[in-house]
């Protein structure tokens, strides 16, 4: 399932990143970053611990070059903006799975189901580590989530950004 989704999303990703998108936080730029981020989730559960989705470019150009010679000759953008943003997230996944790992053992040893959304907020706000992916980790796990108390932290978060906007 993971190769098909890494298969998946890689040409989804070329697609986008044909078309114009870059990634980002809004719109289509963030479904693109999402797409990314998953892919790099799913080569670390297949113990790939290196960027690898820019060596899968080729390949893609190759599939679908003929019906779309944009991606043959766009090879080097895509591979760029696809090698750029899975370095810069890596960093921040390994970090966010040694904390969550950690936060794990921690509410294992006491004894408890659902990881607190204080904990979740902080992985978020603090390391960039996607509350979703959060999640689902905790899922796969058989543990839960305060996502209530997460929403609920956001929302304060919200709140102080536009509080620092208005003056």
């Amino acid at each position: 399932v993971r190769t098909r989704r890494i298969a998946d999303h890689v040409r989804a990703a070329c697609f986008l990143i044909g078309d114009g998108v870059i990634p980002g936080n809004e719109g289509r730029g963030y479904v693109l970053r999402r797409i990314i981020r998953r892919a790099v989730r799913d080569g670390a559960g297949l113990g790939i611990a290196r960027p690898f989705r820019a060596e899968l470019v080729p390949h893609v150009a190759d599939a679908m070059g003929d019906a779309y010679p944009d991606l043959r000759r766009g090879i080097d953008l895509l591979s760029g903006v696809l090698a750029a943003e899975e370095a810069q997230f890596r960093k921040t996944f390994e970090q966010g799975m040694k904390r969550l790992a950690t936060a794990v053992a921690e509410l294992r040893a006491a004894g408890g189901t659902t990881l607190p959304g204080d904990v979740g907020f902080t992985l978020h706000d603090t390391y960039g580590f996607p509350v979703d992916m959060t999640a689902e980790i905790l899922g796969e796990q058989g543990l839960g989530f305060d996502r209530a108390r997460f929403d609920a932290l956001m929302d304060e978060q919200r709140d102080r950004a536009r509080g620092a906007m208005k003056m």
